[in-house]
């Protein structure tokens, strides 16, 4: 009688262990970056993008080059130049690895909320450059664009991060779109914005 109860309840453990092992393994597999997800991290897998006829790191390089050189005369200068002296703080958000290269990179809820960090002091860079910067009526538009733009990117990004749920698919799909955002925005900073202010 003993030995046929506990034949049932191991019979019966095993089967809920079975089941969470299943459970999380499906989890796992397909919401990679819920609760229930064993590395909670998902691979991006980015594709080969080009605009104008350059890639994105042609055109990242490109303006770096120019900047550094509009660095230089700044700081070389009396007065000073706040579009470029705060580009450097705004330039990072652009530098990101999985923006740049077309390797697959691992994104977890840590790179996550570091990237929404480090837009938010970007966007707050440019909110001081309201107050700083001596714009006219066409710039401060532009100014205020981007600072609109990094909100978007702002809740994308909170989207992603804090909600569970996402498939494998969605995921793919939802940091496609943000790194379309994030490209799409450095455009606009530094040929809408940053060229035609900090000359």
């Amino acid at each position: 009688m003993i030995t046929k109860l506990n034949k049932k309840i191991w019979t019966i453990v095993l089967g809920i262990l079975i089941s969470i092992i299943i459970f999380i393994s499906i989890m796992t597999v397909y919401y990679p970056l819920s609760p229930f997800s064993l590395n909670q991290s998902f691979t991006y897998h980015p594709g080969l993008e080009t605009h104008n006829g350059k890639t994105y790191k042609q055109e990242l390089n490109e303006f770096k080059a120019a900047y550094e050189e509009d660095l230089k005369e700044s700081s070389a200068s009396s007065d000073i130049n706040f579009t470029v002296e705060r580009a450097q703080y705004i330039l990072p958000i652009f530098e990101q690895q999985w923006l740049i290269g077309t390797d697959s990179k691992s994104i977890d809820k840590d790179n996550l909320s570091r990237m929404l960090f480090d837009v938010e002091q970007a966007r707050n860079t440019l909110l001081n450059l309201v107050s700083e910067g001596d714009y006219d009526k066409e710039e401060k538009e532009y100014l205020v664009d981007n600072i609109k733009d990094f909100l978007s990117i702002e809740e994308s990004i909170r989207q992603i991060k804090d909600r569970k749920y996402f498939s494998r698919r969605d995921l793919q799909t939802l940091l496609g779109n943000l790194r379309g955002d994030f490209r799409s925005e450095f455009n606009l900073y530094t040929t809408n914005f940053y060229d035609r202010s900090s000359k």
